[in-house]
Order: C-alpha cells, then sequence, then structure tokens
C-alpha cells in the first residue's frame, strides 16, 4: 500500500473515531484525552533525545506543553453547553490550514519558510494555509448559524471569524514548527509510528498544541468583554 494510500485510510478510520469520542463525551472523551497526554508524552521524549541523551529541560517543558492543551480541550468541551460544535470550531480552522498550506505550497512552490527546519513548509503554502483557514471558518458560522450553537460564536460578525481563523492558522503553523525544530534536533523523520502513513501523534496534532490553548484564550476575552 502506498504511503498516501495509508494516510488516507488512517484519516478515513481514526478521524471518524475522534470525532465520535468528542461528539459523545463523558468518559469516551475522557478516554481519548487522556490517551491523547500518554502517548503524546512518549513521543515527546522521544524528540527529547539528542546524540543518544535525554535532554531533561525539553522533556520537562513538553509535560506542561501537551498538559495545557489536553486541559483547555476538556474546558473547552466539557465546560460549555455546545462545546462540541467549539471545539470542531479549532479542529476546521487547524485541518483547513493544513490541507491550504500543502495544496498552496505544491502547486505555487517558491520560496522556503524555514528551510533548516522544515524544507517542505514554503511562504505561499502558510499564506494558502492561512486563507483557507479564514474561509472554512468563515463558512463554519454560517453553517454554525442554522442550529441552536454558542453565543460566543453566533455572535460575532464574519470579520472577526475571519480575524480568529487567521490567528489559529498562524499559530497553528508555529507550533507545527516547533515540533518540526524537535525532530530535526532529535534526527528523526516522525515522532512515533503509531499512525501508519502518517508517522506518531505528535505528528497529527502539533498544530492543536498550540491553537488550543490560544483559542481558549479568545473564548475568555469575549466572554469578559461581553
Amino acid at each position: 500500500m502506498s504511503s498516501l494510500a495509508k494516510r488516507i485510510l488512517s484519516a478515513l478510520v481514526l478521524g471518524p473515531v475522534a470525532i465520535a469520542a468528542i461528539w459523545y463525551g463523558g468518559y469516551a472523551f475522557y478516554a481519548l484525552i487522556a490517551a491523547v497526554f500518554i502517548i503524546g508524552i512518549h513521543e515527546w521524549s522521544r524528540l527529547s533525545m539528542f546524540e543518544g541523551r535525554v535532554h531533561w529541560g525539553i522533556l520537562a517543558l513538553g509535560i506542561p506543553y501537551i498538559a495545557i492543551a489536553c486541559m483547555t480541550a476538556i474546558w473547552i468541551r466539557a465546560g460549555h453547553e455546545f462545546g462540541f460544535y467549539l471545539l470542531l470550531y479549532v479542529f476546521v480552522a487547524i485541518w483547513s490550514c493544513d490541507i491550504g498550506a500543502y495544496a498552496f505550497g505544491k502547486v505555487v512552490g517558491g520560496p522556503k519558510m524555514a528551510p533548516h527546519l522544515s524544507p517542505n513548509k514554503t511562504w505561499a503554502g502558510m499564506v494558502g494555509g492561512a486563507l483557507s483557514a479564514v474561509i472554512m471558518v468563515t463558512a463554519y458560522d454560517v453553517w454554525l448559524e442554522s442550529l441552536p450553537g454558542n453565543q460566543i460564536i453566533e455572535e460575532l460578525d464574519w470579520p472577526l471569524h475571519a480575524m480568529i481563523g487567521l490567528i489559529l492558522s498562524c499559530v497553528g503553523q508555529v507550533g507545527d514548527l516547533v515540533e518540526s525544530a524537535l525532530k530535526r534536533r532529535a534526527g528523526v523523520k516522525d515522532s512515533g509510528n503509531i499512525i501508519p502513513g502518517h508517522g506518531g501523534l505528535l505528528d497529527r496534532i502539533d498544530a492543536l498544541l498550540l491553537a488550543l490553548p490560544v483559542f481558549a484564550a479568545v473564548m475568555l476575552v469575549m466572554e469578559y468583554a461581553g
């Protein structure tokens, strides 16, 4: 099976399982978060290796880095009446950014954004990812307006959604570069091999690790401002 076929098959299997656990909530959601934390820490410890030795400073930073993202996901999902839609808001922004960045980077090409950290990332890809996130987040809001959604989202005008989409896309790409720097330093291509065709779990959630806390901060600002 080709690498692309493995990636598509893994996404088709694991994506719905994760979304279902988030939708269902309760023990299924907490089990998902616990698994993400445990696997994430395990893979981060691998990225903390340098010349055969563990860099304890990097490892120590990884624990709160992953824990804060996990706790933020719990706060968004379990702490709000329509937490599922709010959490999905972040996923829509990050997933669309990833797809847009990949597509624009392949089609347009151009100068590399950070050749020493991630040779495949281009400035065109960054711009394409940001535009994709802005468009999809705004479209998600239009869809959400037909549902009984959270007032934090429904009361915002589209320019604010566009701004949030832009912020999440930029933060997510920074999170991607953070993991790329760690992989380059550790001398590994992927954080692990738990997901066929995709590598490790951190390879798939690196952008979310930063985007989730930032989105939570935006929510808090809007709640207090309102």
